[in-house]
């Protein structure tokens, strides 16, 4: 056990997000004290004393850790000091205050310790953005709506899905249609717009054709909206849950973005994880969806899955864009707690560190060759080898709403189990968390408190 004495603070939450970089979960502890001269200190074994002088610069404090832990552990994590899960928001706030990439570089890298390959990544989603997303707009509001459903649930998620069953799924939906039409109704006596709406879960299209139909038709009617006007997403997901009839009543609705998310191409792969389908089937929905011209098919690639290397993710890389996925997102596999892979080996996301970063590299490159620009990124805990998740377009097919959930400025509204609303408050510069229930039969029995708490929200 490392013990690491935080001299002069009364919240240890950053400093022990910054030493999860470098030790495993209850192999540190992070112990605030207040003492004047607390260099004389007397330590035992593994255990070290930072920011003996007692001062209240935040980031001089975990550079001090930086350094120190690196030297012990031999270990030097690429995002620097950044912990939290939006590692562009602060470059984008310099950026937005002085209009000057290199400076938002050098203070990447010498206040953040930053490498430099995450600054060039950081530096080239900037330029993205800064070129071609418009400012958040406080008046521009985005829906989200889960459907926590899956026809099978992979080793690495801990999402609170459930296996799709007609049952379950005819219990969720009334209930998701009163939160709709209320939130839509709350939503119509403000003056707001609604700039885009996205389908997630679990696996939207674990619903029937005709469930969709009538999922689209209460989003509009309850909003007073048009899906084709917006920028709208399903995140079709699942290969084995695609076919004709759920493709057409999405595109009859005006959708005009799905995701078609295998994760991995190697067949063995997918077994592995949990996955229903074959490559085979995930090709088979690419040549379906083709049909509907849908001007973005994005698709999920995951570093770090069992049993892969680099060049099986190259490889995935590689038919993703054959196939026609114009967005594609590559994660770096984040164990998580309560998954399957969790429980049966909870030091996995400890190892492969290397090989994880040839698979991100080599993802890098193939998407740059083929003319993909990075457009915006984030990370999650436990990610193996502390790195993140990029999301990459071909020129101008970038999705707003990723965008917007990533730069925190603007009102998300959530409906669904386990959707996450936000509410931003411009003139505080403040967000604030609408979070629903995870577990659709609790949001089911709840619903009556899930509306009224969401109706101060609208005020």
């Amino acid at each position: 056990m490392y013990r690491l004495y935080v001299n002069g603070i009364s919240n240890e939450h950053h400093y022990s997000e910054l030493a999860r970089e470098f030790f495993s979960d209850g192999d540190y502890e992070v112990v605030p004290i207040y003492i004047k001269n607390a260099g004389g200190l007397a330590l035992g074994a593994n255990s070290f004393i930072f920011n003996s002088e007692g001062t209240l610069d935040r980031d001089g404090i975990k550079k001090e850790m930086f350094f120190r832990l690196s030297s012990i552990t031999g270990i030097t994590p690429d995002w620097g000091t950044l912990t939290g899960v939006k590692p562009l928001k602060p470059a984008m706030n310099l950026y937005l205050a002085v209009s000057d990439l290199e400076e938002v570089d050098n203070s990447l890298s010498e206040i953040y310790l930053v490498s430099d390959a995450k600054r060039a990544l950081i530096n080239e989603i900037l330029k993205y953005q800064t070129e071609n997303v418009p400012a958040a707009d406080d008046n521009n509001w985005s829906i989200y709506t889960g459907i926590p459903f899956c026809p099978s649930i992979c080793s690495y998620c801990s999402f609170g899905s459930e296996l799709a069953r007609e049952k379950s799924i005819a219990r969720y939906l009334p209930e998701l249609n009163r939160e709709i039409s209320e939130c839509g109704s709350l939503f119509r006596r403000s003056d707001k717009r609604i700039e885009s709406v996205y389908f997630g879960g679990g696996t939207p299209t674990s619903l029937k054709a005709s469930e969709l139909k009538a999922l689209f038709e209460r989003i509009e009617a309850s909003f007073d909206i048009s899906l084709s006007d917006l920028e709208a997403t399903v995140e079709a997901g699942r290969p084995d849950t695609i076919d004709e009839q759920k493709l057409n009543a999405i595109r009859t609705a005006g959708v005009n973005r799905i995701s078609i998310n295998p994760q991995s191409m190697k067949d063995e792969t997918l077994h592995r994880i949990g996955r229903l389908h074959s490559s085979r089937d995930i090709a088979h929905a690419f040549e379906l969806a083709a049909s509907y011209r849908f001007e973005v098919i994005n698709s999920d690639v995951i570093a770090g899955l069992p049993g892969e290397d680099a060049n099986d993710v190259a490889d995935t890389v590689r038919d993703l864009i054959e196939l026609g996925a114009n967005n594609i997102t590559v994660h770096t596999l984040s164990v998580k707690r309560g998954s399957k892979l969790k429980s049966e080996d909870p030091e996995y996301y400890l190892r492969g560190v290397r090989e994880v970063e040839n698979m991100l590299e080599l993802a890098a490159q193939i998407l740059h060759e083929a003319g993909f620009i990075p457009y915006y990124v984030y990370r999650q805990k436990h990610q193996m080898g502390s790195f993140e998740n990029t999301g990459w377009c071909r020129p101008g097919l970038h999705s707003m709403y990723n965008v917007r959930i990533m730069e925190e400025m603007q009102t998300i509204i959530g409906l669904g189990a386990g959707a996450i609303g936000k509410r931003f408050y411009k003139d505080d510069n403040r967000l604030e968390r609408i979070p629903n229930i995870n577990d659709y039969r609790m949001y089911v029995d709840r619903i009556e408190d899930i509306i009224a708490r969401k109706r101060r929200y609208f005020d």
